[in-house]
């Protein structure tokens, strides 16, 4: 028969251990990653009597959390993207801050200086104005360089972090292992009774390790978990973890790459992490700081190369011809630590018109090379020998020792040159402002032809550097006297009589026209004539000493300003840095609305997973009454088998 008594306990033991599960419930309400916990009841083997099958109480077969493997899935790889948006949006709002500055933006800078290069126009003999000018020039060349330097900020900020976070990730998944170890020698974890606040433990060690980087997981038959990053490296298995190290890029040592240690060697495994905060410092360093800084020194060089040309062209106050105004330094080429020969890469701006923002890798097959634009993959090549100019506006060439197979190098054709930009003028005198060739019009011409100096292209040749401070040779246009619209261009070195150079020919008066285009001697210099000289008219070509009231070549500099020369010249300079904040301010604008979009996708993953696995304080008070009253209702059960069994002692005493 039934047995009250045994029924009573096994009803006590169970009310109790369910009490018992809820109370730690209770307890942990506030215990991070921790799963609800549950007692699963079965009823005993019921006896069998003459009356059929009686009941023999109840048991606790198994102490189960309350847990969804898809629910805790989606919360982990929302905290992985969550933790990269928050990476790449405070990186790109730090960019776009210094970018868009009114204040301490580039904008102001250049436009300062090319206003003070208007009033050097304005008044070119003025030394008040050409200091102005110089100093302007030092603000701008220092603003380019405090943020370029900014910019080496943000790309220290990302080195710290990766130093920082990688020891992290080593000691997560150590931790992991550990617990994969005490897991996995559990006792009863064969028969299904978990240890669950170990599973929880390391659920949640996994979700920290999600905000650092994505990962994979992959539960073993032993309960263990397996964990990958990257494109399936391990870093946990089993019971055993495996360590990544901070190791400096192969071409540059001071930017802190991943590597993971793969038997006796180290795998540079940075471009194949994704996810978490680590991700996201990886993503801003390639896809923000690099370019933007690129981007800057592309202005940099654009700048200095095609002021300094036009400046060349130019006079100063001291009759002499102008030089160069900016400098700036040569493209970085760095050779990869792996090369197994000495060889050394030069690269040379060629046009900075044509420049990208985008770093290059050349590497050599033993045969070729081959040069591939890392921001998008295009490659130029075979490249059967060096030197060779690309067609993004810079040349490159090789040192004596020949490069060997499988040797590579990294160029950054605009990376320093913001920071390197300086001005190489001090004395506001030498500031050339003034066209270095003067025409004049003989003081009997009758006809109304005018000549002038339409193109400066060239002060480097003979007919300038012969002798400073003199045009060799200075020149005579003179207009037959008996033929119209008939001249020939004499050498006036000697006026009397000038050495006949080109002539006779035939001018338009119609159209006008360069009447040195002819020549074979390639000065430098268009002379245009325009209306209609008359019978005798003489225009004298002679270098302009003294000429400190001429503001010619300054009107060409002021221009600049607004003349598209970069981008293929499709851009200004400023045009060239609005496109920069431009482009940030979008990537910033992005990042921002999908950092807000994830933190409420990771809002919602989260509290579904607490809906099914957390606790509730409420549900638990009423399971906390319920199983009191099965306690007490057992103990009843039990006192009235005992007053049964008392009744029957006392039945037979009798």
């Amino acid at each position: 028969m039934g047995d009250p008594l045994n029924i009573g306990i096994s009803g006590l033991l169970t009310a109790q251990r369910s009490l018992t599960v809820t109370s730690n419930n209770v307890s942990n309400v506030n215990t991070e990653g921790y799963s609800r916990q549950r007692t699963d009841i079965s009823s005993r083997v019921p006896v069998y009597s003459a009356g059929g099958y009686l009941g023999a109480g109840s048991n606790v077969t198994n102490i189960s959390r309350v847990y969804d493997s898809f629910l805790n899935g989606q919360v982990v790889s929302n905290t992985t993207l969550s933790n990269q948006l928050e990476v790449s949006y405070s990186y790109a709002s730090q960019m776009d801050n210094l970018l868009a500055d009114p204040q301490a933006g580039l904008t102001p800078a250049l436009q300062d200086f090319f206003a003070a290069s208007q009033g050097v126009a304005n008044d070119p003999a003025s030394i008040p104005a050409r200091q102005v000018m110089l100093t302007s020039a030092e603000s701008l060349a220092n603003r380019f360089d405090v943020m370029s330097r900014r910019m080496d900020d943000l790309r220290d900020s990302v080195n710290i972090e990766v130093s920082n976070i990688v020891p992290e990730i080593n000691s997560l998944a150590q931790q992991i292992a550990s617990l994969n170890t005490a897991i996995s020698r559990s006792p009863g974890i064969h028969n299904g009774r978990m240890p669950n606040d170990l599973m929880d433990k390391r659920d949640q060690l996994v979700m920290q390790l999600s905000q650092f980087v994505n990962v994979q997981t992959v539960e073993q038959s032993n309960f263990t978990v397996n964990v990958y990053i990257g494109n399936g490296q391990s870093l946990v298995t089993d019971t055993e973890s495996q360590e990544l190290n901070v190791i400096p890029n192969p071409y540059d040592s001071s930017q802190m790459d991943i590597g993971y240690a793969n038997g006796t060697s180290t795998v540079n495994i940075t471009s194949l992490l994704t996810g978490g905060r680590l991700g996201g410092l990886i993503d801003q360093r390639t896809d923000i700081i690099a370019p933007s800084e690129n981007s800057l020194g592309r202005i940099a060089v654009a700048l200095s190369d095609t002021f300094n040309k036009q400046h060349r062209l130019g006079m100063d106050l001291n009759s002499s011809l102008g030089g160069d105004f900016f400098a700036v330094g040569a493209p970085e080429v760095l050779a990869s630590t792996n090369n197994t020969s000495a060889a050394s890469i030069s690269a040379t701006i060629t046009d900075p018109n044509l420049l990208s923002n985008s770093d290059y890798k050349l590497t050599f097959d033993g045969a070729n090379y081959t040069l591939t634009r890392i921001s998008d993959g295009r490659g130029e090549g075979p490249i059967a020998g060096l030197p060779f100019t690309s067609a993004d506006g810079f040349s490159i060439d090789i040192g004596g020792v020949p490069a060997a197979a499988g040797d590579s190098f990294l160029i950054r054709p605009t990376r320093g040159m913001a920071r390197s930009m300086e001005v190489l003028i001090t004395d506001a005198a030498k500031i050339a402002a003034a066209g270095p060739v003067r025409v004049e019009s003989d003081l009997g011409n009758i006809g109304s032809g005018q000549a002038a100096v339409s193109k400066l292209s060239d002060t480097s040749g003979a007919e300038f550097t012969t002798t400073p401070g003199t045009l060799t040779p200075p020149l005579l246009v003179e207009f037959d006297a008996a033929i119209p619209n008939q001249y020939s261009v004499y050498d006036n070195t000697l006026p009397g009589p000038p050495v006949l150079l080109s002539g006779p020919n035939v001018y338009d008066p119609a159209t006008g026209m360069d009447v040195v285009a002819d020549n074979a001697l390639g000065y430098g210099y268009e002379l245009q004539i325009k209306g209609e000289p008359g019978l005798g008219d003489r225009f004298t070509v002679e270098y302009n000493a003294q000429g400190v009231s001429d503001n010619s070549n300054m009107l060409t500099l002021a221009e600049l300003q607004t003349k598209n020369s970069m981008l293929g010249g499709t851009a200004s300079f400023l045009d060239a840095y609005a496109g920069i904040i431009t482009d940030v301010g979008t990537k910033t604008h992005q990042a921002d609305i999908a950092n807000q979009a994830q933190q409420t996708l990771l809002r919602q993953a989260v509290n579904a997973r607490e809906a099914v696995s957390g606790v509730n304080l409420d549900e638990e008070a009423a399971n906390i009454m319920r199983f009191q009253q099965a306690y007490q209702a057992s103990a009843q059960v039990i006192n009235t088998a005992q007053s049964m069994f008392d009744s029957l002692l006392g039945a037979v005493r009798r």
